[in-house]
């Protein structure tokens, strides 16, 4: 029912921008009203979950969280508007709005999700616990089903490298954390956090050059 009445507001809004051109301006009003819709579809549908993902990648959260917001109220289909909250979530976990974001995962029913989708939801569950300092082995746990689920995404192989680390499997977190860029290249984002929890890694295995390293790779990734 939502997706029909959005569909109908939306159609609405474009009906009424084209009348009031035709009216104001004849034939060619019309030309402008239609090129305005048309424009204004594909802005919904493609420029503002675009910018959405840049804004993340960027670290600017608050940015990125605020057009998700918007990609889900304009949402037509409850899978778009399910991935617009996923990604809402994600935005607070790594801002450690950790409260915030369990509020948003739990508007959502993990039976009802997609493999894809459950892969997001449990992986920003895992993040959340890393987050917040609760049990890491809770955390582990999801980080591994949801790599079960999508074991190609670099962002759930992060998750479950930095558990690996929380849970005191050093060697095994390393292995997790080199493997990430084994599909290509990482975002600058998220290439600095891997550094820096490969600084960690490496320091707890008393490497400090190898730890100095890559915190030096974590700072000019940074900037």
């Amino acid at each position: 029912m939502r997706f029909f009445v959005r569909l109908l507001a939306w159609f609405a809004i474009l009906v009424v921008d084209v009348a009031a051109f035709g009216v104001g301006m004849g034939r060619i009003g019309v030309v402008v009203g239609v090129a305005f819709a048309i424009l204004s579809t594909l802005w919904m549908w493609f420029w503002l979950p675009g910018s959405a993902h840049r804004a993340f990648d960027r670290g600017l959260l608050d940015r990125a969280a605020r057009r998700y917001r918007y990609v889900g109220a304009l949402a037509f289909t409850p899978s778009r508007e399910r991935a617009a909250l996923l990604s809402r979530a994600g935005c607070h976990v790594a801002a450690r709005r950790i409260p915030l974001a369990e509020r948003l995962l739990a508007r959502l029913d993990p039976a009802k999700l997609d493999a894809a989708e459950r892969a997001v939801w449990l992986n920003n569950r895992a993040c959340a616990q890393l987050e917040s300092g609760s049990d890491p082995h809770a955390a582990l746990a999801l980080a591994e089903e949801a790599t079960v689920l999508r074991p190609d995404v670099p962002a759930v192989q992060h998750t479950r490298g930095m558990a690996l680390l929380a849970v005191g499997r050093i060697d095994d977190a390393i292995s997790v954390l080199d493997g990430m860029r084994a599909g290509g290249e990482l975002s600058p984002r998220l290439e600095a956090e891997r550094c820096r929890d490969l600084a960690a890694a490496w320091e707890r295995k008393g490497q400090t050059a190898y730890a100095e390293d890559y915190r030096l790779r974590a700072a000019a990734l940074a900037r």
